[in-house]
């Protein structure tokens, strides 16, 4: 049966008809496939939010870091002024 055939056979039942080709066409989705979805854009968003919470941390610990090493370097060079 050729693809018009079918296409017309279907649209000319009716609502149904007009579901299936849509169904077909891909322009309908389960419900299913909708829940899933949701589910998987609701992990990826909470996992963003952890990558986020990590990025902050680690710039919050970089930013230490650089404090200290400021501070030594401060303290290294009053102690050499000190001395001579």
């Amino acid at each position: 049966m050729p693809d018009s055939a079918l296409l017309s056979i279907l649209s000319s039942a009716g609502v149904a008809g007009v579901f299936c080709i849509l169904f077909i066409v891909g322009l309908i989705h389960p419900r299913t496939v909708v829940t899933d979805l949701k589910a998987e854009v609701a992990e990826l968003k909470e996992a963003l939010e952890a990558e986020r919470d990590r990025a902050n941390t680690a710039v919050a610990a970089a930013t230490a870091t650089k404090d200290i090493l400021t501070a030594i370097q401060v303290g290294r060079s009053l102690g050499t002024r000190q001395e001579s």
